[in-house]
């Protein structure tokens, strides 16, 4: 349907109304009239007048209401025995009310009846508003009025369901980007966390393997060996954390996420490059899996960060497993960072993960020389 067939709609409803209107003035005045001469031609001419007014009601109404009060005035004041005139003001009484305009609807049934009734007293139209007319009169006109004012309460209902619909689509879909978004995130921050250290860890052997290939065949086997085994177990991890983060569509995967326990397996691969990783563990509160997740991932990210940038010979990792809360905090030897910290999406990832838990997490050099990390898991939010 297009736009000018969809604007005619409105208009061809007000005509239709008009001529409802004209057929039921017509006819009851033809009625109350009958066997009688009925209006003179003047009569007729103000009850076509007044309905053909409501052809405009859909632009005008509060210009049709005053307009039809008017002509019914006009019509009661000629020598007549009766009409139905008054058919016009209510509908314009109710389109007013039904347009929301609920003061001014009042101000013309207020005005409406008034006038016919002074009319009545004062020039004896004989139309008997001022006598047994008058309450079936305001009657009528407050029936319009609250006619139009239930559909008025009616439209408002269902554009108020309409636009609650609208904003629940639109909730809908801002909560289903969010999710898409943070569900990016997780994958970014998984494969980075499963796949740098073990990356850092096969560049450093391969580069011995390359160094002792000629002199050294032995070490170059070792390397190679150790390049093998870093790769199968990244290859396992990798599965691992696709299988979970598809764990609506996926089966539950055959090995389980990483945690505290798996923190020595993951400094001794680290020893495999060159870095003598000592760990300490103290406590042992039970700590929930998403916890001992976060724990493990931040000793990931700090260990592949001294393997490739600190130039250390020794870290050292502490884990306190307290009733309350995971304190974790990785050191090195290195020559720490000179100047601002640069953030990469490895300590982003870091911080994700410890705000998502409701923790915190700091890093910078120490002032004995070295690099810092110290990160605390609270335990009550990841239950």
């Amino acid at each position: 349907m297009t736009t000018s067939e969809s604007g005619s709609l409105p208009r061809r409803r007000d005509v239709a109304i008009s001529l409802a209107v004209l057929a039921v003035m017509v006819l009851g005045t033809h009625a109350i009239s009958d066997p009688g001469p009925g209006p003179s031609a003047l009569g007729w001419a103000l009850l076509v007048a007044s309905s053909a007014a409501h052809s405009f009601r859909g632009r005008w109404p509060v210009g049709v209401m005053w307009a039809a009060i008017a002509l019914g005035v006009a019509f009661t004041l000629l020598p007549s025995p009766g009409g139905f005139y008054t058919v016009s003001i209510a509908v314009g009484v109710y389109t007013v009310a039904a347009n929301g305009r609920r003061a001014m609807a009042l101000v013309g049934l207020a005005a409406g009846f008034s006038t016919l009734f002074l009319a009545d007293v004062f020039f004896e139209t004989g139309h008997g508003i001022a006598r047994e007319a008058a309450l079936w009169l305001l009657g009528w006109l407050t029936v319009a009025f609250l006619a139009g004012e239930v559909v008025r309460s009616r439209a408002d209902y269902v554009q108020a369901v309409q636009e609650r619909a609208v904003a629940a689509e639109r909730s809908r879909h801002e909560e289903t980007l969010r999710r898409a978004g943070e569900e990016r995130m997780e994958i970014a921050r998984e494969l980075h966390d499963v796949l740098a250290h073990s990356i850092s860890i096969i560049n450093v052997q391969a580069g011995a393997a390359l160094h002792h290939l000629d002199s050294q065949p032995e070490r170059t086997r070792e390397a190679l060996i150790a390049v093998r085994e870093t790769g199968k177990r990244a290859l396992t991890e990798l599965r691992s954390s696709i299988a979970v983060l598809r764990k609506d569509r996926a089966p539950a995967p055959t090995r389980p996420e990483p945690g505290i326990a798996d923190i020595e397996d993951l400094a001794e691969r680290t020893r495999l490059a060159g870095l003598d990783v000592a760990v300490t563990r103290v406590g042992d509160a039970e700590v929930p899996a998403a916890v001992g997740l976060a724990a493990y991932r931040i000793v990931q990210e700090a260990l592949t960060n001294v393997v490739r940038h600190a130039d250390a010979a020794s870290a050292s990792v502490e884990i306190t497993q307290g009733p309350a809360e995971v304190r974790v905090r990785i050191e090195d030897d290195g020559k720490g960072i000179s100047g601002p910290v640069a953030e990469g999406h490895g300590l982003d990832g870091m911080k994700e993960r410890v705000r998502v838990l409701g923790g915190r997490v700091r890093s910078g050099n120490r002032p004995e020389g070295g690099f810092r990390v110290e990160a605390t898991l609270p335990l009550e939010m990841a239950e």
